[in-house]
């Protein structure tokens, strides 16, 4: 799997505002500067992420961006697809697939049967499955920290 530009920054981002917490709104030009990034870079991170409901903006002197859920309810999985360029719902996958590689035809040769698909899918959805399972708050505190948290998710504690 291709981890995008999009989807790293975006977590980035997320994990900025999760570790601001939920009452202190941080503005695009302080992420920006936290994060090594353009200002209209994480307002175009920002932006997919508030169509999503993930983040929200708070206007005012104190302004500046949000997360709308509590880290501990925010799954890296539903972050990630959000900020894929081309999600694969794992209830369409055979569309969404399907459609990223026709070759040079309107629709793939191997629509009616294809192996490749099978083992792509069971990727995916072994991918999302452990993604969905992992928390932003699980991403927070030092490397060692969050060492500990996924080790403890992956033996499921």
């Amino acid at each position: 799997m291709r981890i995008t530009s999009l989807q790293e920054y975006g977590m980035r981002c997320l994990l900025q505002l999760a570790a601001g917490g939920r009452d202190k709104p941080q503005t695009t030009t302080s992420i920006a500067k936290k994060e090594g990034l353009s200002r209209d870079y994480v307002e175009k991170i920002l932006f997919q992420l508030s169509k999503a409901n993930i983040v929200k903006s708070a206007r005012g002197i104190n302004g500046g961006y949000v997360l709308t859920k509590n880290p501990d309810d925010l799954s890296i999985g539903e972050a990630m697809m959000v900020l894929s360029e081309r999600p694969i719902r794992l209830n369409r996958m055979k569309d969404d697939l399907c459609k990223q590689f026709p070759g040079k035809k309107a629709r793939c040769v191997h629509l009616g049967g294809c192996s490749i698909r099978l083992l792509w899918s069971l990727v995916i959805t072994q991918l999302y499955g452990t993604l969905n399972h992992v928390p932003l708050s699980a991403l927070l505190g030092t490397e060692i920290e969050v060492q500990e948290k996924l080790l403890d998710i992956s033996k499921g504690k």
